[in-house]
């Protein structure tokens, strides 16, 4: 907002005339009319009247009010919540570039913008040439960098460095930089979510500790599972006890009931199938890709809102709204592309057999059009 645009937003709020501002200021009535019209300014020196006019601050007056700011750039990050439910990666860019004309400077919008287009560019695969791939990294890795610059010497810079560091690891493969970001972080013995449930009572206190901690320690769990499955050193035997070892864990914690966690099972499900392949074993192979469907249509299905079963995760409910999505396929996307991938063999192995037919025909049915 233009200083003339605050003014005649601060005159029409308190119900004052232009006649009365100028009488007020010493000032023709035209010389405000044509402030509020942007086509001149108050001079500098005339900052402190106005602002003592209107009871506000220089700042206000300037468009540089920090809780305003800092309350629009809220509203901006709840806005982009939209497109990540839908996975909508660049939408989510595009809105951000041009929030950044207003807050340039604002390292969460700058870091977003790097997140949202990493996903867009390296997670959806859309960065399709090495050309490609170097321009992005540049472009994710600037945005990191100049939001490091804008942070306080008091305030948590985290957020731009794990961006970077997963770039680093997962779509550039440069471990000696990541290392390098790893060891800028701080070596913490507590953080924010062992005392979260502390500042509350009843049961808005059970489900901050139950939400923050065996939530996120079930996600946590997983992740670690799945990255040691992915390590060469181990054989398909192990990897599949790797995974299995995962999938009892979640039954366990989740009581049988994993809601939102039927999204990690249908992975590590297609995963099984791909190392039974490998073994030689085609039935067990064939009774995992069907697992993988199942739980991909139970993640996908899910009641909103939908209650885990055990007590302690009892004030705990599956929102859809707190499912980020990272790009547009559905959980029927994933297992399809798993299946259809030409390294995977699935395809070739299993065609014209009848049970890996009904299960193409019905994940065709379901995959995004």
């Amino acid at each position: 907002m233009t200083i003339g645009a605050t003014i005649r937003h601060l005159r029409q709020e308190q119900d004052i005339t232009q006649e009365q501002l100028a009488e007020a200021l010493g000032i023709t009535s035209r010389a405000v009319s044509q402030w509020e019209c942007d086509r001149t300014a108050p001079d500098i020196s005339q900052l402190p009247a106005l602002a003592y006019f209107f009871e506000v601050t220089t700042d206000r007056l300037l468009g540089v009010d920090i809780k305003r700011k800092e309350e629009e750039v809220q509203k901006i990050l709840k806005h982009i919540q939209k497109y990540q439910e839908q996975g909508d990666q660049e939408s989510a860019a595009n809105y951000l570039r041009e929030q950044l004309k207003i807050y340039p400077n604002e390292p969460e919008l700058l870091t977003t913008l790097a997140s949202a287009l990493r996903e867009y560019w390296f997670g959806q695969g859309k960065a399709d040439t090495e050309e490609l791939k170097r321009e992005k990294s540049d472009e994710i890795i600037a945005l990191c960098e100049r939001a490091l610059k804008y942070y306080k010497p008091t305030e948590n810079n985290s957020f731009p460095k794990q961006q970077l560091i997963i770039h680093y690891i997962y779509d550039l493969h440069d471990k000696e930089k990541a290392r390098e970001m790893v060891m800028s972080l701080p070596n913490v013995g507590c953080t924010r979510e062992m005392f979260l449930g502390e500042l509350y009572e009843g049961k808005e206190a059970l489900e901050r500790r139950q939400s923050a901690l065996l939530w996120s320690f079930t996600q946590m769990l997983h992740n670690m599972f799945w990255n040691i499955s992915c390590e060469d050193s181990y054989t398909y035997e192990q990897k599949i006890e790797i995974l299995k070892a995962n999938d009892a864990l979640i039954d366990l914690i989740t009581g049988g009931k994993p809601n939102f966690f039927h999204c990690e099972l249908s992975l590590n499900a297609a995963t099984e199938a791909k190392w039974y392949l490998k073994l030689g074993d085609e039935e067990k192979a064939l009774d995992m890709l069907e697992a993988a469907y199942d739980h991909a249509d139970k993640y996908e299905t899910r009641p909103e809102g939908e209650k885990y079963a055990p007590c302690w995760l009892s004030e705990l409910d599956d929102k859809q709204v707190y499912v980020h999505k990272t790009g547009p396929d559905t959980d029927y996307d994933s297992v399809y592309n798993i299946i259809i991938k030409p390294d995977n063999k699935f395809c070739e192995t299993f065609a014209g057999n009848e049970r890996f037919e009904r299960l193409m025909e019905k994940l065709k049915g379901k995959i995004s059009k």
